[in-house]
């Protein structure tokens, strides 16, 4: 289950496949900062032994995928291009309450796991629609990585939490991101 409650339409991909280079230096991009972010997650709750311990994992495993975006990049002699403000990640940031450090942690939680549902999500159309070869295989298995983080977070903020405190954020949040969602306009870009 993604947790999603706005589905990607498959005019998507058409405007990722007509400029792959372009979604490649975005997908690169989000791989740096996913991995930033983890780290972040784990500087600021260093007093949570098994937080910093999955986040030290999950910033790894985004860096690897930084790295494996960057050679496909190189592959094709593209550079990493210029990074832009995500507008997507800029309005999903502003979903997260920030009075309480408490009320952070879980929202910085449950939308890190929006994001990756998102991302899941979207690795899924693209494999099913690029040719059979490596890039194909590369996304079905970023598919499944993404679905991976997107469980961690969830289960992270399950064992933090109250369960009733977690599921009504997280139900306020997954309706926050399917709006953010279904406004943007499709761009060759992750979000």
């Amino acid at each position: 289950m993604l947790l999603l409650a706005h589905d990607t339409p498959i005019e998507w991909t058409e405007a990722v496949l007509a400029d792959f280079d372009a979604f490649l230096q975005d997908h690169a991009a989000n791989e740096r900062k996913a991995s930033a972010a983890a780290m972040r997650l784990a500087v600021h709750h260093f007093d949570v032994p098994h937080l910093v311990d999955a986040m030290v994992e999950v910033a790894g495993e985004e860096l690897e995928h930084f790295r494996q975006v960057y050679e496909v990049l190189r592959s094709r002699g593209t550079d990493l291009g210029q990074d832009a403000p995500d507008p997507y990640m800029t309005r999903m940031h502003g979903l997260m309450r920030k009075e309480r450090k408490s009320q952070f942690l879980l929202d910085r939680l449950l939308v890190f796991s929006l994001i990756e549902a998102r991302g899941c999500e979207r690795f899924g159309l693209l494999a099913e629609v690029l040719e059979p070869g490596a890039m194909k295989d590369f996304y079905a298995e970023l598919t499944r990585a993404e679905a991976r983080h997107r469980g961690l977070f969830v289960r992270l903020a399950r064992e933090l939490f109250a369960s009733d405190e977690v599921n009504d954020r997280l139900q306020e949040l997954v309706a926050g991101e399917a709006e953010i969602a279904a406004t943007l306009p499709f761009r060759a870009a992750l979000h």
